[in-house]
């Protein structure tokens, strides 16, 4: 599938209709590096397994959210890997629910995956583990290692 233009922004403008077509498991996210994100053309495969080919205007750029296709059955939304990140596990709902919280208070930039939280760190790791620390007493959750 050849994807020639930037629809909007899954972040802002298309958040509603994008939205509802991942409750029916129409949205597939393509992962593009940091590296990647600067380039106009290049060829790239869905969450989904499809194979799409990127060729966009010098006008237009990569970013994280960017939706380059939308119909009423699909969207394909960018999701741009801004480098570091830290992978929190809690260990039951009301943890998960605590932790999000937390996180949501401090306005960290979360992904939600099945069983985990990956932060992603816009500075030293450090500032993180100790903003984590005083959460400790109030939810139970690990940090994976191998994963960060």
């Amino acid at each position: 599938m050849k994807l020639t233009s930037i629809e909007g922004s899954f972040n802002a403008d298309l958040h509603d209709i994008v939205h509802a077509l991942e409750h029916k498991g129409q949205v597939e996210f393509v992962h593009v590096s940091q590296a990647d994100a600067a380039r106009k053309r290049l060829r790239a495969e869905t969450d989904k397994g499809r194979e799409v080919q990127i060729v966009l205007p010098r006008s237009a750029s990569i970013k994280d959210g960017a939706v380059v296709h939308l119909s009423e059955d699909l969207a394909i939304v960018l999701r741009v890997d801004t480098g570091a990140r830290m992978v929190l596990v809690p260990h039951d709902i009301q943890s998960a629910m605590r932790l999000g919280h937390w996180c949501g208070n401090l306005h960290w930039k979360v992904e939600f995956n099945a069983g985990s939280m990956s932060v992603q760190l816009d500075g030293p790791e450090g500032q993180y583990r100790a903003r984590l620390q005083d959460l400790e007493s109030l939810a139970d959750f690990h940090i994976d290692e191998s994963a960060s």
